[in-house]
């Protein structure tokens, strides 16, 4: 239950950043209560300022009124450091701008900013971001820094610590400190004596302590993010430096980074990776260790995977060899990954590290590729371990991850004593992998919390492990992942009871009131890594094997609106475990009632979450099997009505639209939106209207040309019913438009009966009615059998969400194409193209996207226009056939970006391959939006020799 403090706090809040981005609801506290770790808590309240302004006015009310406050980006945060149970304040997509500086040298970003696309902007330019973690593609900067994270290539030379220039950092009491600003940094100093005094007299302390220095330096040889970094106070003098560096590792419980401008790393020219096996686990090791100490400036990288790492990898969906299904168990790979400023200086490195490998015992030759699809595989593959590893635990168990570094001397026992370690206490199957380069493994075991003694069994283990990291080989109990809730409890063990309580004085210089995530880093409960674990029954086959990990949710249209693909998992876990332990009956009411809108309604249900899932795991799936199983008895019938009178729905769908043609006449576009709103209001079920809506389709002209070659031509049921929108300025149908193309390129259209009622099945499947959706598509089938000649010609299927169903539900031998393929394959050879002398813009689909088939879209629009922009910060639409009609503010989140990188741009038309999505993107950018065949028919004519 919310307080009256809290609730207090959220008015106040909401008055700062807008009532809708402050949440004391049940659902949107439990969805965003979870993160990438196995622990969970219950926020208060959730807030998603956009503004440094808004964040600082935020943190000044938590301040007066001491409310303690967690920060979070992505949560891909992996030790519970993310999750709150007071004020959890959300900083992510939203906090996207990045400025390029000195040709690359150095970048700016907001918190928000993803790896990965810091990397995007940098490599053209020679440059990258130097800590790579296996998250880079869903881990936003403000947590990569706030947690230190490094990863494969950027061992303790290349991480935010060395890295990190400056930043602008929110302090507890809402203060702004710029480091790179002399007035910024001399207002603190004058505001905050006690601050400045307290930072400088533990450096004096630590500085006057030979002892201390030198473990501090000691300690951090090797990769290390325990506690707070202490190497601040070693590594620079003054009170301003120190706390930049202090803020660096973290995790938030020192001040807020809001912006940071951290210097980047050269990018090799030349590259090469091999997966080598090794016959044994200590072989592997021994050959790394020589690798480090003989060849460390050939090697970039050397990822570890044991044989149970392997075992996950193998049964996974990417490309693995045929041998690794049999191998015997002390199997072991090491990724390894070699750079050079040219292509003899990769060779040589190749030569000498091959030669040491040799030495230690191989399973199979050494084979180094420079393949670019080989590696982007490999490198996929070790970026998925912890996923694919959490998918072979048993159902209702977590997966466990922890992160610690060795002495690299010291690397052969120690990664044997850790196995067995593992063995005697019962994980016969924990994965050990990660950058063993640097003496740094990740573990990974399934763990059981319904029962006492599992916890207890669990607890020992712990200990078990952390004895011999901190006690045996004096190594890092968190290398990379952050301390968090998991290893708080061992800081004071892996450091000492002096430094731990320097750590402690820095926590209370530059957060007195103990409001910035409390409890992370600092905690005196001694069982705090054994409490508050997330619940994990089984709710559904689809999605049981998910572990929360967020590669999703960069993908998810309505991420940040309603609800994520994760977020959904875990509402739904919860409101299973609320049914079967009867605990809290309110919360659980008030779940289930918001899951239809916040889970069902506004989930596009379009696939994309799988795209970035190591497992595979569509949510969108598991959404369409809940609207199935709500089916009611009408739905059913209504479902089965309209498979049947499909072809005479489409008569009547273009006589509807006839009349809306005439009332936008009468009342106008705004009439119009104004009417639709109004009906909408009173639970009309109608679609919002929007001026990007199309007039009435034309009834199909004869679809019949002459040629040399024969191709099938299959009209999408929605352009055999919508026409163009009346900001178009060419206003032929699409099948007219591809009547056109056929002619100029000499090609039969061969259609046997116009396919008047034909389907796809798609929008049934939407709904979860997978009866009736097979039912179409097995029409469909015969139909294109018939008119194709059992498969020998090519068939043209202008929209790719219908071309994505049908190649999963039609024949095989069908060989369908959608139009960016079909032209590329087909057209352009015969046409002679005169490219547009303007900027377009291109909006690939969600079916484009997992297909694989954007190159083909862009470079398709490449022919024909002189500047084609592709908007980096729009995914999917939201349109998602008609939800986004019916639930438009799902198609306004999708495309919120839109009109700031297209029309704002200079964008004068746009181009993508569906109609319905036409229509939002029209809507949302101010400029018409159209088929990409429509473009090559105006840009084309016939070949004189054709």
């Amino acid at each position: 239950m919310l307080t009256s403090n809290i609730s207090e706090l959220a008015h106040k809040m909401g008055d700062i950043l807008a009532q809708d981005r402050v949440h004391t609801d049940h659902l949107r506290r439990v969805a965003w209560g979870t993160d990438a770790s196995f622990y969970q808590k219950r926020p208060q309240i959730v807030a998603h300022p956009k503004t440094e302004g808004e964040v600082s006015a935020a943190m000044a009310e938590c301040f007066a009124t001491k409310t303690p406050v967690t920060f979070r980006a992505a949560g891909t945060a992996l030790c519970g450091q993310a999750i709150s149970d007071s004020v959890l304040m959300v900083a992510g997509g939203d906090w996207n701008e990045l400025e390029v500086l000195d040709g690359g040298e150095r970048v700016r970003v907001q918190t928000g900013v993803i790896g990965s696309k810091i990397n995007q902007v940098l490599n053209p330019l020679g440059w990258k971001f130097g800590p790579d973690p296996a998250t880079i593609a869903s881990a936003m900067a403000g947590g990569i820094v706030a947690n230190n994270a490094s990863g494969m290539n950027c061992g303790t030379h290349s991480n935010a610590y060395q890295m990190i220039e400056s930043a602008r950092i929110i302090m507890a009491d809402g203060f702004v400190l710029d480091t790179a600003s002399e007035l910024s940094k001399n207002e603190f100093r004058t505001k905050y004596p006690e601050i400045i005094a307290g930072i400088e007299a533990i450096r004096d302390e630590i500085n006057a302590n030979e002892e201390m220095v030198a473990r501090i330096k000691r300690k951090y040889s090797i990769k290390n993010v325990t506690g707070y970094g202490m190497n601040s106070f070693v590594d620079h003098s003054d009170p301003i430096d120190i706390i930049l560096k202090l803020m660096v590792g973290s995790e938030g419980t020192l001040g807020f980074l809001s912006e940071m401008t951290i210097k980047s790393v050269p990018k090799a020219s030349h590259s090469a990776s091999a997966m080598v096996y090794f016959d044994s686990l200590r072989g592997a090791c021994d050959a790394v260790v020589e690798l480090r100490n003989d060849a460390f400036k050939e090697t970039g990288a050397a990822e570890l995977l044991d044989n149970f790492a392997l075992k996950a990898v193998a049964a996974s969906k990417y490309q693995t060899p045929e041998f690794l299904a049999d191998v015997h168990k002390d199997v072991t790979a090491v990724l390894f990954e070699t750079f050079g400023s040219s292509q003899e200086e990769v060779d040589a490195n190749i030569a000498k590290m091959s030669a040491i490998m040799a030495k230690h015992g191989l399973y199979v030759p050494v084979e180094f590729t420079q393949d670019a699809a080989e590696i982007t595989n490999m490198w996929a593959i070790r970026k998925a371990v912890f996923p694919l590893a959490g998918s072979m635990r048993p159902a209702g168990t977590s997966c466990i991850i922890e992160d610690i570094a060795f002495p690299i001397d010291v690397l052969a026992d120690a990664t044997i004593d850790l196995q067995n370690l593992s063995f005697e206490h019962g994980y016969n199957d924990a994965v050990i992998y990660g950058h063993a380069l640097e003496g740094n493994y990740h573990v990974i075991f399934a763990q059981d919390f319904s029962t006492q003694a599992e916890i207890e069994r669990f607890d020992g283990f712990m200990d078990a492990v952390v004895e011999l990291v901190a006690g045996k080989y004096d190594g890092s109990l968190k290398a990379e992942h952050g301390t968090g809730f998991g290893m708080a409890a061992f800081v004071e063990r892996e450091w000492g009871t002096d430094i731990y309580n320097m750590m402690k004085r820095v926590k209370t210089v530059l957060d007195p009131s103990t409001i910035l995530n409390p409890g992370v880093i600092i905690n005196n409960d001694p069982k705090c890594h054994s409490k508050g674990f997330k619940p994990l029954p089984e709710v559904h086959e689809i999605v049981d094997k998910c572990i929360e990990c967020g590669f999703c949710e960069q993908h998810c249209v309505s991420h940040s609106l309603t609800l994520s693909p994760r977020q959904r998992t875990a509402v739904s876990r919860v409101m299973k475990t609320l049914e079967t332990n009867g605990q809290e009956p309110e919360v659980l009411a008030e779940l289930k009632k918001n899951f239809q809108y916040f889970a069902m309604d506004t989930c596009a249900a379009d696939g994309l979450c799988k795209v970035a899932c190591p497992m595979g795991i569509d949510t969108g799936k598991y959404i369409k099997a809940l609207r199935a199983a709500s089916a009611t008895e009408m739905d059913k019938k209504i479902s089965n009505f309209t498979a049947d009178k499909f072809d005479s729905l489409e008569g009547v769908a273009r006589f509807a639209l006839g009349a809306t043609d005439i009332a936008r006449v009468v009342i106008g576009e705004k009439g119009m939106s104004g009417v639709t709103k109004l009906l909408r209001k009173t639970g009309a079920p109608i679609p919002q209207w929007t001026e990007g809506m199309p007039k009435r389709g034309k009834a199909l002209p004869e679809m019949k040309t002459s040629g040399d070659s024969k191709a099938v031509y299959f009209p999408a049921c929605l352009n055999r019913m919508l026409g163009t929108a009346p900001s178009n300025d060419d206003q032929r149908s699409i099948p007219e438009t591809i009547k056109s193309l056929f002619e100029k390129a000499n090609i039969e259209m061969v259609s046997g009966i116009k396919p008047q009622g034909m389907c796809c099945g798609q929008p049934w499947e939407s709904y979860g009615h997978d009866e009736q959706a097979d039912r179409k598509s097995d029409e469909l089938s015969a139909w294109l059998l018939e008119v194709s000649n059992n498969g020998e010609y090519p068939i043209l299927v202008e929209t790719t969400a219908c071309l994505e169903r049908m190649q999963r539900a039609c024949d095989k031998r069908l060989k369908m194409m959608g139009p960016e393929e079909f032209a590329l394959a087909h057209m352009v050879d015969k046409l002679d193209i005169t490219k547009k002398e303007e900027k377009i813009a291109i909006h690939p689909t969600c079916t484009c996207r997992k297909t694989g088939i954007v190159g083909d879209l862009v470079g398709l629009a490449e022919l024909c226009a002189t500047d084609v922009v592709v908007p980096e910060k729009v995914g999917c639409c939201g349109m998602a056939g008609n939800r986004g009609m019916n639930f438009p503010e799902l198609n306004a989140h999708g495309l919120r970006h839109l009109k700031e990188e297209t029309k704002d741009k200079g964008c004068t038309s746009g181009y993508s391959v569906s109609a319905t999505c036409e229509i939002g993107l029209t809507t949302h950018s101010g400029i018409p939006y159209k088929n990409i065949l429509t473009l090559l028919d105006n840009q084309s004519k016939a070949k004189a020799n054709s």
